[in-house]
């Protein structure tokens, strides 16, 4: 075929192609009709193969430069990637999670259990022997833990500004590591969840007991309950998802092991997904709040009522029935 009748021959349904890829880009696609998606993608294979057959043909640099413009055009209009959902994000904090948290509610039980548990245990180990109570804190914090040890009846100091700095610090940089590792060695049959989740909240217990008490008590909750609650609940949601992982190996059911922690991972992966946003708040409140000029208990109330508010979110939120599609 001669470049003339081809062009003759081929150039309505290019203009067309220009046309609906004009109204893709203004309108968006939920403004075409579905005959107009498929005459769309069947126009463009045509263009594209009259692109290639001018190429090999023709020794026309206008043709070619305008279909390989036209084509390039139709290839980042159909396969370019999904705009993010912003109403789907919305639906999942509101609705999605907490339902997602009470549907693997034994599994945030027993994480809790383990955290929370540990914790009052590293307590009673910092009051009743606080020498062995120390192998169980940090290196960066013994000098902390070593000079703070309470003496209830005695007049103790606050906390040295440099122990403020360093405590949070560490403590949010830990819990951080904390989440991710209870998360991920789930896969050893969700052993590997337990130990850490029993360590961290034996680290913590053993920080409360010895600098919680007595004295400095105020100071170091007043560093400590702002972002700390926020931080146990994240660890707890995502032990929570390292338990559902193990249990999955554990108890596959009818299932191959492969496709159970297939099926559990779908239940886990949103649970770890909700504690990012509590992480990143805590991290917020950690840099802002407890270095501003804010009295210890406004702090600590501060601490209380957060936590409270996104245990009330957790427990509350998204009940009742699916809102209807278009409405």
């Amino acid at each position: 075929m001669k470049l003339d009748p081809f062009l003759a021959q081929r150039s309505d349904g290019w203009r067309q192609l220009s046309g609906l890829l004009d109204r893709l880009l203004k309108a968006g696609p939920a403004r075409l009709t579905v005959a107009d998606l498929q005459e769309l993608g069947r126009l463009y294979r045509r263009a594209a193969s009259d692109l290639a057959y001018a190429r090999a043909h023709f020794h026309d640099p206008e043709t070619v430069s305008y279909l390989n413009q036209l084509v390039a055009r139709g290839h980042s209009a159909i396969y370019a990637p999904a705009r993010p959902r912003w109403g789907a994000v919305w639906s999942f904090l509101g609705r999605g999670l907490p339902r997602q948290v009470r549907a693997a509610g034994a599994f945030f039980g027993v994480a809790a259990l383990l955290l929370y548990g540990s914790v009052l245990a590293g307590l009673a180990v910092a009051i009743i022997s606080p020498e062995s109570a120390s192998a169980l804190v940090p290196a960066q914090l013994q000098p902390a833990v070593e000079q703070e040890a309470p003496a209830p009846a005695a007049h103790a100091e606050d906390l040295p500004s440099g122990v403020q700095a360093l405590l949070g610090s560490v403590i949010l940089t830990n819990n951080l590591r904390v989440g991710f590792l209870s998360f991920a060695l789930g896969i050893i049959c969700g052993a590997g969840t337990a130990y850490v989740l029993l360590q961290n909240g034996l680290m913590l217990g053993v920080l409360a007991g010895k600098l919680g008490i007595g004295g400095s008590a105020l100071d170091f909750w007043s560093l400590i309950a702002p972002h700390g609650g926020l931080e146990l609940l994240a660890i707890t949601l995502c032990g929570a998802g390292g338990l559902l992982l193990g249990w999955a190996l554990v108890s596959p059911g009818d299932l191959r092991r492969r496709d159970a922690l297939i099926a559990a991972g779908r239940k886990a992966v949103p649970l770890v997904v909700g504690a990012i946003p509590l992480f990143g708040i805590a991290a917020l409140i950690e840099a802002f709040v407890t270095p501003a000029p804010v009295t210890p208990w406004g702090k600590v109330v501060l601490g209380v009522a957060s936590t409270a508010a996104v245990l009330a979110y957790l427990g509350l939120a998204g009940r009742g029935p699916e809102p209807r599609e278009g409405i």
